[in-house]
């Protein structure tokens, strides 16, 4: 089809007791350091407005250098994100198209606040609810830091599950260029390509100035489920508890087209194929049918699309980044800086062919769907003058037909972002106060529409009715010239775009000298404007298939937060530390909240340290939950079987319902095909009387360094939330009918009216756990240094509400969707996780070698009160990888490392996970790559 418009070294110093969180985690963490100690400087960490030296925080904070990155073998940032213990972060996969979220503590990706130099971003313009760090420039990236308590005062009191802040590097001088990639060791695709090019001038200490260009470009290739075998190895996900696809099915669409003869307008449910006599062997170029097994007349004689063949693990994806930032010092110690960053990213997801017919949708803004009829009258009938091999038994019937357009091939829609974001900021000292202000601005578009072979759905009922379009072959130059006309290829349905202006102001300075040391105090103010807009065109109610949002709607809205906050941090003696901070905020359309904070660091002893925080947090609900698109009846997402009118034993499990015979329906003349394994509709769209949630955080640990070059820190973290806002998912619903049999509203007579899908205030949500940090480094005079860390989170409360006072239902170990409001894929909750690294550098040499852990735990089942060994039952195994690096310095210019990542093999587990309808691998704790091999090179010229 044609396509108009397209849519276009250094060892490690002898580390003495370590007084804070900030100084342990980057011990921990770092694997390179100086070899004496430089003299301290006051910075500034997330989490605190007052300029100090760094090992006086006391706060659960956790900051990973770039270095370390690289060490790990990441180069993207969704690998970063992905691995961050505290988060229970998917890397997008099946054509994710709104990228990567950082979802800590599994509470959901809108509740954990991302920051780019302690300020925030644009968010995804769809959901215009969380920030894909996909849009972050890595090349210029020096650290990130994890502030782990949640609710930051500082930044934004909606930050309930915490806080990452990516920081970039202060300025750069020479030029130093970087490729990489990413090789799978089996065949079909999946590999990954980067390049960065960093460049900058100027020395800021001694000329006054720097000015640096960092550019990151990516690029990966899709790679399709049938080059994954032992993904689809039916046999395996049996043996898993899984549901495999088999031959034993109904015919749906197909190609050539399956029928259902009709008389008297009405279904005689008698099913067939014109080749299904021969084999399913087509006269397609291309074979994807294979015959059905299935011998009654309601889905015999039928040919069934290769479940294989199509479905894609990993979507071709491209991304492009440009970060500059220009520096200027002034005065004493002044700094202006400007920051331009800009990103461009792509994903293109291909999918099975478009399906027609009864079963399928028709018109998306009614959830119908009618029957696409051929009569006698065509040429390409069964046994007519086109050539059709004629059909045994049938007498010029007409007939209902479920056919997907295999002749054109699997269809692919493109869905690009571009993100830009510019930040003036100004900072230095004013009669003795350190000041940092400035004014930002940010934008985010999102971009889908159709790549390749969409056609629009009236025009090919149109077509086969007429008698241009063949059904049950390829299609001649005139069906040809036909499906061109109708072609929706190069085309847009849907855009939108979030809009961010911010400006801020920050004072801080020392008072009073207390028994510890100065008095500090901050104070500062922010504010910013939100907006989002929507446009969807009716071209998506045309071609309907993989479309999503609803067509003819275009949605808006706008939010204004003014704040106010103060920070005071207060050494009372040597020993015990105290820090206060409280922030009053202003939203636009909810008025005024006031949220403290508190933090505490006990020093005992040398060997000892103590501390605690406790905070609350306000997250008002998402300009999209709000002003999004009005409540309007959508079909399911999925098949389903009706819980009343097309009973099952296991309701989770589509297509195991049976036509009900309770003597008080039989006067409805039930239609199984309108009932059972089909689109139910649903009622979506936004929902105006949502109220903000609330929350309330506590953490206490302990920092302790019992012997020399042995550092561990373990922290108890707990948080309560009310007024969760939270969509319940189809699988959520299904696989508990009696939960949520509030949700099926019907007719007087019973039939189906809607299931309601809106976002809903649930009720509470209460979690909790420990945090645990280890670091040991054991240097050699003649065979380097070595090193051992782990990063781990124990999960050992997770707890939510369906209402509030409702029953508390406990998701560690198990599906949380319900108390994430996790829509397009499932969160889960792990009980323990963690990354445990071993290392050694021998003068230019360094290798590690990472694990990367997480526990057993329940899949998504068909009823969550079935037990193992009962039908469609899987438990995830505990799963792990290896992943090895090694990087070598040839001289001060080149440097040069090889890696292998899933060092072992091991086979992604297999799930009851829906990825375009199959079932396919876990994908929240494995990549379906295999073990792949890195490359990477960085010259400094």
């Amino acid at each position: 089809m044609k396509h108009q418009n397209r849519i276009t070294g250094p060892r490690m110093a002898q580390p003495r007791f370590l007084l804070s969180a900030v100084s342990v985690a980057v011990m921990a963490l770092m694997n390179t350091a100086q070899a004496q100690e430089a003299p301290m400087q006051r910075v500034e960490v997330t989490g605190s407005s007052i300029k100090r030296i760094a090992s006086e925080n006391a706060l659960p904070l956790t900051t990973i250098k770039a270095e370390e990155l690289l060490n790990r073998g990441l180069t993207t940032m969704s690998e970063v994100a992905v691995a961050l213990t505290v988060a229970s972060t998917n890397e997008p996969v099946g054509g994710g198209g709104s990228g990567t979220m950082i979802n800590m503590r599994g509470l959901n990706t809108n509740r954990t606040l991302v920051l780019l130099n302690g300020r925030r971003l644009a968010n995804e313009a769809l959901g215009d609810s969380s920030v894909n760090v996909d849009v972050i420039p890595m090349a210029a990236i020096e650290r990130v830091e994890v502030l782990r308590d949640g609710a930051s005062a500082l930044y934004g009191t909606d930050a309930i599950a915490g806080v990452v802040n990516f920081i970039t590097k202060r300025s750069i001088t020479g030029v130093t260029a970087s490729a990489s990639t990413v090789q799978p060791e089996q065949s079909g695709g999946g590999a990954q390509r980067r390049a960065g090019f960093v460049a900058g001038k100027g020395d800021l200490a001694v000329e006054g100035w720097n000015i640096y260009t960092a550019v990151d470009v990516q690029r990966r290739d899709s790679l399709l489920q049938r080059d994954r075998p032992n993904i689809t190895d039916p046999a395996k996900i049996a043996q898993l508890g899984g549901t495999p696809f088999t031959p034993n099915t109904s015919g749906g669409a197909a190609s050539p087209a399956n029928f259902t003869i009709y008389r008297n307008g009405k279904s005689a449910n008698i099913t067939g194929n014109p080749y299904f006599a021969a084999g399913c062997v087509t006269p397609y170029a291309v074979q994807t049918t294979i015959p059905s097994t299935r011998t009654n007349a309601n889905g015999g004689k039928t040919c069934i699309t290769d479940p294989t063949y199509y479905p894609e693990l990993l979507p071709e994806a491209q991304q492009a980044t440009i970060f500059t930032k220009a520096s200027l010092a002034h005065g004493d110690g002044g700094i202006l800086s400007i920051e331009l960053n800009l990103s461009k990213s792509y994903i293109d997801a291909s999918d099975a062919p478009q399906p027609f017919g009864a079963s399928t949708d028709y018109d998306r803004l009614t959830a119908s769907r009618k029957p696409l009829m051929i009569t006698k009258a065509s040429k390409w009938y069964p046994g007519g003058s086109g050539g059709v091999p004629a059909v045994a038994g049938l007498n010029g019937e007409d007939l209902a037909l479920t056919w997907s357009l295999d002749e054109l091939g699997a269809v692919t829609t493109h869905d690009e972002q571009l993100n830009h974001r510019l930040v003036v900021q100004d900072e230095g000292q004013i009669k003795g106060w350190d000041y940092r202000a400035g004014v930002s601005y940010a934008y985010s578009q999102r971009n889908i529409g159709f790549r390749d072979n969409f056609v629009r759905t009236p025009g090919l009922y149109a077509g086969v009715a007429q008698g241009i379009l063949n059904p049950f072959g390829p299609q001649d130059q005139a069906g040809r010239d036909y499906l061109e006309s109708i072609s929706a290829d190069g085309l847009e349905y849907r855009n939108a775009d979030v809009r961010y202006y911010g400006a801020d102001v920050n004072l801080s300075r020392t008072l009073m000298d207390l028994g510890g040391g100065a008095l500090g105090l901050a104070v500062g103010a922010d504010w910013h404007r939100e907006s989002f807009e929507e446009n969807m065109n009716m071209l998506g109610n045309e071609v309907v298939y993989k479309v999503s949002g609803t067509p003819g709607r275009n949605p808006s809205g706008s939010r204004r937060v003014a704040g106010m906050y103060a920070e005071l941090d207060a050494p009372v003696t040597k020993q015990l530390n105290l820090n206060f901070a409280v922030r009053a905020d202003h939203f636009s359309d909810f008025g005024n909240t006031v949220n403290p904070k508190a933090s505490f660091r006990y020093q005992p002893m040398k060997q000892l340290m103590l501390r605690g925080t406790v905070s609350k947090g306000f997250r008002a609900p998402t300009l999209p939950e709000l002003y999004g698109s009005e409540r309007t009846l959508t079909p399911s997402s999925s098949n389903w079987d009706d819980p009343l009118l097309c009973p099952s034993a296991t309701p989770g499990v589509t297509g195991t319902g049976t036509l009900t015979t309770d003597p008080r329906y039989a006067g409805l003349n039930l239609d199984p095909t309108r009932v059972c394994n089909t689109r139910l509709t649903t009622l979506t769209g936004a929902n105006p009387d949502l109220e903000p949630e609330k929350s309330k955080t506590y953490t206490v640990g302990f920092v302790v360094e019992p012997f020399k070059n042995f550092v561990a820190t373990v922290d108890f973290w707990k948080i309560d939330m009310t007024g969760t806002i939270a969509q319940v998912s189809e699988d959520t619903i299904f696989n508990n009918i009696e939960k949520y049999a509030d949700l099926f509203v019907r007719n007087p007579d019973g039939t189906l009216q809607y299931i309601t899908k809106t976002r809903l205030n649930m009720g509470g949500l209460r979690t909790q756990g420990i945090d645990i940090g280890l670091n040991y480094v054991y240097p050699t005079s003649s065979w380097g240094r070595f090193g051992f860390s782990l990063d781990g989170s124990y999960t050992d409360k997770y707890e939510g509400q369906n209402e509030s006072g409702g029953e508390w239902f406990d998701s560690v170990g198990k599906n949380g969707a319900l108390s994430t409001g996790a829509t397009a894929s499932n969160t889960y909750v792990f009980k323990w996780k963690h990354q445990a690294r071993v290392n050694w550098s021998y003068g230019s040499f360094f290798g590690q070698l990472t694990q990367q852990y997480a526990s057993s735990y329940e899949d998504t089942n068909a009823l969550p009160t079935q037990k193992p060994g009962q039908p469609f039952f899987n438990r995830i195994a505990p799963y792990r990888v290896y992943n090895l690096s090694t990087s070598y310095k040839v001289n001060k210019q080149l440097k040069l490392g090889l890696g292998v990542n899933n060092l072992f093999d091991e086979d992604p587990p297999l799930s009851n996970q829906r990825l375009s309808s199959r079932v396919v691998f876990a994908r929240n704790v494995a990549k379906p790559i295999g073990r792949t091999f890195t490359v990477r090179a960085d010259y400094t010229f």
